[in-house]
């Protein structure tokens, strides 16, 4: 009995050191491949993985909804694979009218076109662009001064060169650009040239306000129209918007569609002011700047608060006249107001 009784205990005490000695074996061998395995594609992706993602699938939503509100029946007919045909009508309208290509800045150095939309930071785009361009050693954007950057012939624009080199560009280049919510965009400019004191304000009050006020202003004795043009309401200005040929408005104002042409220059990526701060990082690492050259830090625009007020001072008819205006550019980059577009 006794002898059955040892033999249990040492097959159990057997036993046991046989299991610690495995697990020890196991844990030492675990730790090894654990130090010699890649990382494992299980782990969760990084926040910015994932913004960089959704702004790739957003980007191509967008580049979509241009095609779709372009002409349908001309776009697939002269671009194949993607890429525009020889002398196809689309690039051939803007190579014989070079003026549509004055607000798209050329940079030969990364191969970019990128089209400026006054009200949709564009300076900072543009100080971005000089220093994508080697046109300066400062290496912060908010150091370039920002009058620098709106002076004539700081940069190459398209309309400038002959046509087989627009046309080049047009087929080769990585073009984007970047568009803003347009009654809010007008909304800024009037706030920004009207209502403020910049210094760039006297100029658009001067040339602009004066006649504005003398025209829409009911009732007004001329002795009493401020020599400066301050003082102008929105309405006054939505008048004169609705009254002035499209291609007659300053920059500004002018709809995107009449400056940058979305439906004959095929951008790559249309960025928008909504989303300011990843677009801008996307595209910036999209063309290949190095990490260095970052997008200013955005500020939210204060101005989206005041839609709706402003909005609301104006007639029925000049709120369906003031999107009547825009209309394209609703259409084109997929915006919306109320019920009214």
């Amino acid at each position: 009995m006794m002898c059955r009784l040892r033999a249990v205990v040492w097959a159990l005490v057997g036993l046991t050191l046989f299991t610690c000695i495995a697990s020890v074996r196991w844990f030492i061998l675990s730790a090894t491949l654990a130090d010699k395995m890649p990382l494992s594609s299980n782990i969760p992706a990084s926040e910015e993985t994932l913004s960089l993602s959704h702004v790739t699938l957003e980007m191509k939503h967008r580049k979509k909804a241009v095609e779709r509100a372009c002409s349908v029946d001309v776009w697939p007919n002269t671009f194949d694979n993607g890429l525009p045909s020889v002398g196809d009508p689309i690039t051939e309208e803007l190579v014989t009218n070079p003026k549509m290509l004055n607000n798209l800045i050329v940079d030969d150095k990364n191969h970019i076109l990128y089209c400026y939309v006054p009200k949709v930071a564009c300076t900072n785009w543009k100080r971005i662009m000089l220093m994508l361009m080697g046109g300066t050693n400062l290496t912060e954007p908010h150091s370039i001064p920002s009058d620098s950057v709106h002076r004539k012939n700081v940069f190459t624009k398209l309309g400038d060169l002959e046509p087989q080199d627009i046309r080049y560009r047009l087929h080769t280049y990585t073009k984007f650009i970047f568009v803003r919510h347009p009654i809010e965009r007008v909304l800024s400019a009037f706030r920004n040239k009207f209502e403020k004191n910049y210094t760039s304000s006297a100029y658009f009050k001067k040339r602009f306000g004066v006649k504005i006020i003398k025209k829409y202003r009911k009732g007004i004795d001329p002795a009493d129209i401020p020599a400066s043009g301050h003082g102008v309401k929105f309405s006054e200005f939505v008048s004169y918007l609705i009254d002035t040929k499209t291609d007659q408005l300053n920059e500004h104002w002018a709809p995107v569609s009449t400056m940058c042409y979305p439906c004959s220059v095929r951008y790559d990526y249309v960025g928008k002011y909504e989303t300011l701060a990843e677009d801008s990082e996307y595209i910036l690492r999209e063309v290949g700047a190095p990490p260095s050259i970052q997008f200013p830090e955005v500020i939210p625009s204060k101005t989206t608060a005041y839609v709706d007020p402003y909005f609301d001072t104006l007639s029925k008819n000049q709120q369906q006249d003031l999107i009547r205006i825009y209309e394209d550019d609703f259409r084109v980059f997929d915006y919306h107001f109320r019920n009214l577009i």
